[in-house]
């Protein structure tokens, strides 16, 4: 038998590594990318923050709203002395719980609600505002834009009945703004001084026995 002819070897594949100029090519892509991507950040970041567009109003169906009213009425109520009933209603009888939705839906009927936008955590308001800052506001750069502000609030009543509404940070599109530049508000009670000089809020709080903030809502437990 005849021994078939071996087969000749195939030399080896030479793999060329990338060029200067492929190298170069990919460098500028990249960096091309990387510009048209930052652009476009900061773009929708200015568009966002900067020149803010209005907020979208909540609005309640129409049993909500009914819901809303009455809660609404008992608190407008709670301020004026009633005759105490032979046997005192439990806590959970006097006890009202407002939602993050309910209070939105209350600044759209005082219309805020394309302004004004409140979530609300465990002790503390979380609130969005837009700012409109007037053409002649003489603010470098800002003049006829309308800012987005984030603030956070420290809400709490003590046992004594005074409420502290504490501003803890504000911000512009995740940038926190120096406490000098807003006049030195942060760790202030706001609603100290209003409280003092503000007969009916007193009557109106003296009308609360304990007032909570969670995220499921405004909690207000009314007095006997």
């Amino acid at each position: 038998m005849e021994t078939p002819p071996t087969p000749p070897l195939s030399s080896p594949v030479v793999r060329q590594g990338p060029t200067w100029k492929s190298i170069i090519l990919f460098t500028l892509a990249v960096f091309v990318v990387g510009c048209g991507v930052t652009a476009a950040a900061t773009a929708w970041w200015v568009k966002r923050n900067i020149y803010a567009s209005p907020i979208t109003p909540v609005s309640l169906t129409a049993s909500e709203q009914q819901t809303l009213e009455a809660k609404l009425q008992v608190l407008n109520t709670s301020t004026a002395p009633a005759a105490q009933p032979e046997v005192s209603p439990g806590e959970q009888e006097r006890t009202l719980i407002i939602t993050a939705r309910e209070i939105n839906a209350y600044l759209a009927n005082q219309n805020l609600g394309d302004t004004v936008k409140v979530d609300l955590g465990q002790d503390n308001i979380s609130a969005t505002v837009l700012v409109p800052i007037p053409p002649d506001a003489g603010v470098p750069l800002l003049s006829g834009t309308t800012l987005r502000l984030g603030l956070a609030i420290n809400a709490m009543m003590d046992e004594n009945k005074k409420v502290a509404l504490v501003v803890r940070d504000v911000r512009v599109g995740g940038m926190p703004l120096p406490n000098a530049w807003l006049g030195d508000i942060k760790g202030v009670n706001l609603a100290g001084n209003e409280l003092e000089k503000d007969p009916a809020l007193q009557r109106f709080l003296a009308g609360i026995q304990s007032l909570e903030i969670t995220p499921t809502g405004l909690r207000i437990v009314l007095a006997e």
